[in-house]
């Protein structure tokens, strides 16, 4: 551990300093070191950032594409691809093992807006050329604490029903002045099955538009050759 060797308290005549953090002297150059390491990294930071879309996006592409070609076997269906970088004109060389991002698609819903994703519906078709029915895509599921099973009547969700619970939970709040321990919401999100029917029932164009309005989580993980 790196020993104290002085504080400099600032001047509470300076009014910069008044509000000042003290400063510590301590021996070697771990300060330069570290403000040049995070420097890196803003720097990686960002252009990792300006990167992404379009890696993404390639990656996206590829994956799609793939799934649709093979839609009708599902024990081909794939979730991620391995992007190698093009060669700048007139480079030659050609590595053992070169600079690649693995780029990976997964099930996991991200927020949409249900008034984005009903126009979106209204507006395509399945590859059928029928207009695809919403609900049999899309809808809410009730987050809350408990088994919220007990919602569904018939395996529709009853309103009467999580009324009455919600009034009962609410009545033995009051009684003992304390506040509701649960809350429900309605999350908007894909059927749990979409994305395993999405492939047949979509084709590539129209499944990379419904992408945009219910994202998924998008991974690049770098894959560096050996030193």
């Amino acid at each position: 551990m790196a020993k104290l060797q002085n504080i400099d308290l600032p001047n509470v005549a300076d009014k910069k300093a008044k509000n000042g953090i003290p400063k510590v002297s301590i021996p070697g150059d771990a300060v330069t070191r570290f403000n040049l390491a995070r420097d890196l990294v803003d720097r990686g930071q960002a252009t990792m950032n300006e990167l992404k879309p379009e890696l993404q996006k390639a990656g996206l592409e590829a994956v799609f594409a793939y799934n649709s070609v093979h839609a009708n076997d599902p024990t081909k269906l794939i979730s991620s691809v391995n992007l190698v970088g093009q060669l700048p004109e007139g480079d030659t060389a050609t590595p053992d093992v070169p600079e690649m991002v693995q780029f990976t698609w997964t099930k996991k819903n991200l927020a949409s807006d249900s008034t984005q994703v009903e126009a979106e519906f209204n507006r395509i078709l399945t590859t059928a050329g029928k207009k695809p029915n919403i609900n049999n895509y899309y809808g809410f599921e009730i987050a809350a604490t408990f088994d919220t099973a007990v919602f569904m009547v018939g395996g529709k969700f009853n309103e009467d029903r999580y009324k009455a619970f919600m009034e009962a939970l609410k009545a033995v709040s009051e009684t003992f002045e304390v506040p509701n321990p649960l809350s429900c919401a309605k999350n908007w999100t894909a059927k749990p099955d979409f994305h395993e029917r999405r492939w047949t029932q979509f084709d590539l164009e129209t499944n990379l538009e419904l992408q945009t309005v219910l994202p998924t989580q998008l991974n690049l993980k770098p894959i560096r050759p050996a030193a």
